[in-house]
């Protein structure tokens, strides 16, 4: 079975790309335009979490610091998906596992996904 993958961003075509390309490269992706609760984590088992910085209802980089924080989601890698210009900054910050900075290519994507499986 394949690894599932938790995807929050709000942006609607990088959202439905970045699926695209992780169900072609055969990972089960569940994919959220929104804020998820800790619990509601739990209850999907990911994986792995991509998670947008800024979602439309909520800050992704405290709910990794949630996450990161709850013996039940501490060992879940999280990848901080954004286009801002201090990233790094924040993942460390926020103990985030790695970061992936907007834009980005295919191949960047793929490769930092697969260093999860």
């Amino acid at each position: 079975m394949s690894k599932r993958i938790l995807l929050l961003e709000d942006e609607e075509k990088i959202l439905e790309l970045i699926q695209e390309i992780l169900e072609a490269e055969g990972y089960n992706v569940i994919a959220f335009k929104h804020y998820e609760s800790v619990e509601d984590i739990i209850e999907f088992a990911p994986g792995l979490i991509l998670l947008d910085i800024r979602l439309s209802d909520g800050y992704g980089h405290l709910l990794c610091e949630d996450l990161k924080s709850n013996p039940k989601t501490t060992h879940i890698p999280v990848i901080l998906v954004s286009g801002a210009d201090n990233l790094e900054k924040i993942a460390q910050d926020y103990k985030a596992d790695n970061y992936l900075s907007k834009p980005f290519s295919v191949d960047e994507l793929v490769k930092m996904v697969k260093q999860y499986d």
